[in-house]
């Protein structure tokens, strides 16, 4: 009988150009392609976010997200291991990545952005009105009579 798990054999098979013609040459010419992209672009980045410091964390995640995940795949495409070990971690490392950018950081960039918004708003009211700018004059000391 022929069923799902008659394809547990794809699973144990190695992972080279000549099994997996299609997917083995994609995988490593975009993994190679992404780990390049992700270093230029965090650096750009950790210029341009280096002071609002969750942005620059969330940056930090995928940067270094990016560099395990297709570290391992071109590891895997070099070496040719077998697809048991290819498939998890293109899974997971797609799983890893949906979980920072949209559970992990969310709450933390929206109370990063409440915070400044507080700051924002009592800077104004300090500054709202003319005089609290201005100095007050010291109130002035009585003259000492000199004797």
């Amino acid at each position: 009988m022929n069923g799902p798990w008659n394809q547990i054999s794809t699973l144990l098979i190695g992972f080279n150009t000549t099994n997996f013609p299609s997917l083995w040459s994609i995988t490593w010419q975009m993994s190679v392609a992404l780990l390049a992209f992700v270093v230029i672009f965090y650096n750009f980045q950790g210029r341009r976010l280096h002071q609002y410091s969750v942005f620059l964390d969330l940056n930090e995640w995928l940067m270094w997200t990016t560099i395990g995940v297709f570290s391992l795949l071109l590891l895997f495409t070099v070496f040719s291991f077998d697809f048991i070990f290819v498939l998890p971690t293109m899974i997971g490392g797609a799983v890893l990545y949906v979980w920072i950018r949209f559970i992990h950081f969310p709450p933390l960039i929206q109370a990063y952005e409440e915070r400044l918004a507080r700051q924002r708003y009592f800077q104004r009211s300090k500054t709202a009105h003319p005089e609290a700018t201005v100095r007050a004059k010291a109130a002035a000391k009585p003259k000492r009579r000199r004797r």
